[in-house]
């Protein structure tokens, strides 16, 4: 199983996303902003108006700087 992690900012929402894809599609994702953090999970894939990544992992414009290791991710994830 392939497993790749993200980390991602969007100027136009000033929200920093971090993604767990398994096989290309986002499995975990948590999305960070100046007010809030929110976990989103393939089990439980909207909260509010915040929804998963439902896009292949390829629609990404991804840059070397953007990959992540697993253990960063995790640590993020468990972050209180």
């Amino acid at each position: 199983m392939v497993e790749v992690f993200i980390k991602k900012y969007w100027d136009e929402e000033n929200v920093m996303f971090f993604i767990h894809f398994q096989e290309g599609k986002a499995m975990r994702q948590v999305e960070i902003n100046p007010t809030s953090k929110l976990l989103l999970t393939a089990e439980c894939p909207m909260k509010g108006d915040s929804m998963l990544y439902d896009q292949s992992l390829d629609e990404l414009e991804l840059q070397e700087s953007d990959f992540i290791t697993q253990e960063e991710f995790e640590l993020i994830w468990e972050e209180k």
